[in-house]
């Protein structure tokens, strides 16, 4: 008679390995994965961390009936090889395998008055197949007709000559006739992209490039997707009520995470456990779960960052400024661009004032920690890790007089 009420962690779930009800359908990538597999061509899947991509090739994977297996190269990296990952996968997938067997021969004899016989062993060795073709066997013979892939997960932890190599080789070994015939593709998920332009660079990968189809980009969310995600977390599934802040909460969430959807779970569960008693969402209740965020999930880089700030007593805290403004900036930008973001900002403190931006940003790529890199071409910046974007967002206030403070997480000061 009564529905059972859902736990904010059965709703949010940032690092769930399986697909949950709570996914947010991406249909042009679901579409392009979808003609992809109807191909000849293996797959490259890429995307930031936490964007997605797991969990778009497993629904789309099931929509198919795709059988699927995934190899870990973190794990191939650590084993040293991706056929000592292939072959630990293996074994726990299957049961063990026979490797010899012992033929006992017996003859009568007869020797006197006494009447036995004589017996004698030999062992066998039963020719086994090599650690990728035992995967592609088991996997063909899980998947009977439907489609069968290899998956190879975390391609950036294989980022060595010696795993690429590994990985080009495999590749070019599903053309031969005795890899060919159990009919599976493969596909290599990871971070980054235009992995086919290093194959092609590469004299002994080159032909791997021509076997290879990249798919688009697994980007972050659009604002209507992550405000259909919390929506549907808050609304639907937890029955919470957020008043006075429905129109403009799903954009804070957007904006404070970056819609980047496991950072999205991340934030909306730590809010979702600080409303669980009243169930509804107010303002109080957001500012002590970008505390608690901060503190259980961003820590490390909350630290770099405020390695890098101003002490307090400084005049303006025109690094703070500087570092408040680069929450805004996308991609790779330029310094005139983040002295832009600064003046729109701080308009009354920076006027007519020389800012010297070049200069700050110079001293945030120094150190142990840098907070931002040079690009490839040395006119440019990065920020050196993505999550320092969020992190940005979420510990800088900006105050009435154009200062930049931090939040506390080492007390209860919001």
């Amino acid at each position: 008679m009564f529905e059972r009420r859902l736990k904010p962690e059965e709703v949010f779930t940032p690092r769930s390995a399986d697909v949950s009800d709570m996914y947010v359908a991406r249909p042009e990538l679901e579409k392009a994965l979808r003609g992809a597999m109807r191909g000849n061509l293996h797959l490259l899947l890429h995307g930031e961390s936490g964007c997605g991509k797991s969990w778009l090739y497993k629904k789309t994977f099931a929509d198919l009936s795709v059988q699927f297996m995934v190899a870990n190269l973190a794990n191939a990296s650590r084993l040293g090889s991706i056929g000592a990952e292939l072959r630990n996968l293996v074994d726990r997938l299957q049961r063990a395998v026979k490797t010899s067997y012992t033929e006992e021969k017996s003859a009568d004899v007869s020797a006197g008055f006494a009447s036995g016989s004589l017996s004698h062993a030999g062992e066998y060795e039963i020719g086994q197949m090599e650690p990728f073709e035992r995967a592609l066997y088991s996997l063909r013979e899980r998947a009977g007709e439907n489609p069968a892939v290899i998956v190879f997960d975390n391609l950036e932890a294989a980022m060595t000559e010696l795993l690429l190599k590994e990985l080009a080789d495999l590749i070019i070994l599903c053309d031969d006739e005795r890899y060919a015939k159990y009919n599976v593709k493969i596909l290599i998920v990871g971070v980054p992209g235009g992995i086919k332009e290093y194959f092609y660079r590469t004299p002994h990968h080159s032909t791997v490039a021509n076997r290879l189809h990249e798919l688009p980009e697994v980007a972050k969310l659009t604002q209507s997707e992550c405000e259909m995600l919390v929506r549907k977390g808050f609304e639907e599934k937890l029955k919470y009520t957020i008043p006075e802040l429905t129109d403009g909460f799903a954009a804070h969430v957007g904006w404070t995470t970056d819609r980047i959807p496991q950072m999205l779970h991340e934030y909306c569960l730590h809010i979702a456990l600080e409303a669980e008693a009243g169930r509804e969402v107010t303002p109080d209740i957001i500012r002590s779960a970008v505390v608690a965020w901060l503190k259980s999930s961003l820590y490390a880089g909350y630290s770099a960052v405020e390695s890098h700030m101003n002490e307090r007593d400084t005049k303006a805290g025109r690094r703070n400024q500087v570092l408040f403004a680069l929450s805004h900036c996308k991609g790779e930008f330029k310094s005139s661009e983040v002295e832009a973001a600064l003046r729109q900002d701080f308009p009354t403190s920076t006027h007519g004032t020389t800012l010297n931006v070049a200069q700050i940003l110079a001293a945030l790529s120094s150190g142990e920690r840098p907070l931002v890199r040079r690009s490839a071409k040395g006119d440019g910046y990065r920020l050196a890790d993505p999550k320092y974007r969020m992190i940005l967002r979420a510990m800088l206030m900006k105050t009435t007089d154009e200062r930049v403070e931090r939040r506390e997480i080492g007390s209860s000061d919001r």
